[in-house]
């Protein structure tokens, strides 16, 4: 299942608990030196310790409740601010309830709509392995990697997760990095990531898009375009390594638009590109929506595909199958994506933080929208 995020309640173990009303006043401990924040995840045990103070006192004044200080709560909010704790938004439902692995989906990076179906796909496949284990998804849309890490510091404090899954990957990725700072188990899902210090499913582009670009070398296209999502995107780094690697071993030329992964800015790559003083013969696309949107800007400017302009897509669904032509293109792989992943983070979570699954693009699903150059 997909959860809602709870609303916060107090954090404390009803076994911690004092039960009488904490006194802020002469009798209250002496508090000692802030300690430094603990390495592994800081609990409220370790504010109250830091504070110099009780469990109860550190519940009562991160609560707002009466029967403490201003200064007392002050100094406790200070320390848990240091801690990067919170109180637990979901011990009770956790406890008894099923677990929670984390997804959080840069809008970005993944396209507003054009990866929209994929990211479906991805979800119900992993979903239905977590759900093997009783465990719950907990899924969040966010804009940019910034506000990404921030969520990941706010919900790990709240220990509203055991793993976080990491997806569309960054050739610079500060979520990586936070996961790391933050000592929390994670699994990278990405094009060309292997990191050995952490969990990861990676999917093989490069063999995929050197076969697109050995088919199209043999249908005698030696001028092709590269119209693809954001070049931060490590898939986005490795697909145009492979076309490059393929058409300048044959003497042929690839031209690259990178765009923001959307059907509209996929369609005026491409009318860019037809309509320039020397168009390609070919253009590959990233996904099934940027590829159904340049079939109409061929139509609109007069080009017949597959005979004008041959056009492929790296990712299949029932778009490219029902489009006029079909459209030629490189398997789906997103349910055996988020297969792969839900088995990695169920073997993060059965005590190897460092599991790997390597997967590969199928073969190439030759269909109406490509053909012989002939021009």
């Amino acid at each position: 299942m997909i959860v809602v995020t709870p609303a916060y309640d107090s954090g404390v173990p009803a076994s911690t608990a004092s039960p009488s009303t904490p006194s802020s006043g002469p009798s209250s401990p002496t508090p000692s030196p802030p300690a430094p924040a603990p390495a592994r995840r800081p609990t409220i045990t370790d504010v109250a310790r830091a504070a110099g103070v009780s469990i109860a006192v550190v519940s009562y004044a991160l609560n707002g409740r009466p029967g403490v200080s201003a200064a007392t709560r002050e100094r406790v909010l200070r320390v848990a601010d240091e801690f990067g704790w919170r109180p637990s938004a979901a011990a009770r439902s956790m406890r008894s309830g099923p677990r929670a692995i984390g997804l959080v989906v840069d809008r970005g990076a993944a396209g507003p709509v054009a990866q929209a179906t994929g990211v479906l796909e991805f979800v119900i496949a992993l979903q239905e392995v977590l759900a093997t284990r009783n465990l719950a998804l907990m899924l969040q849309i966010v804009d940019g990697p910034e506000a990404a890490v921030s969520l990941y510091g706010d919900w790990w404090a709240e220990r509203r997760f055991d793993v976080m899954v990491v997806t569309d990957v960054l050739v610079e990725d500060p979520r990586i990095d936070a996961l790391r700072r933050l000592r929390a188990p994670a699994v990278i899902v990405g094009a060309g990531h292997s990191d050995a210090d952490v969990a990861s499913v990676t999917l093989d582009h490069t063999e995929g898009f050197v076969r697109v670009g050995r088919y199209l070398l043999e249908l005698g296209h030696r001028h092709v375009a590269l119209v693809s999502g954001p070049t931060e995107l490590e898939r986005t780094r490795e697909r145009l390594a492979a076309l490059t690697g393929v058409l300048d071993a044959a003497g042929g030329l690839l031209v690259h638009e990178a765009t923001g992964g959307t059907a509209e800015e996929a369609a005026v790559a491409t009318r860019r590109l037809v309509t320039g003083g020397r168009a390609p013969t070919a253009i590959v696309y990233d996904s099934d929506q940027m590829a159904v949107a340049a079939l109409d800007v061929a139509r609109r400017t007069g080009l017949a595909v597959p005979w004008d302009l041959s056009v492929v897509a790296g990712s299949d669904s029932a778009l490219c199958r029902l489009a006029t032509p079909s459209i030629t293109t490189l398997p789906s792989a997103q349910r055996e994506l988020g297969a792969a992943t839900g088995e990695v983070v169920l073997a993060v979570l059965d005590g190897d933080p460092r599991a790997q699954r390597e997967l590969h693009i199928g073969g190439l699903a030759v269909r109406g929208s490509t053909g012989p150059r002939s021009r």
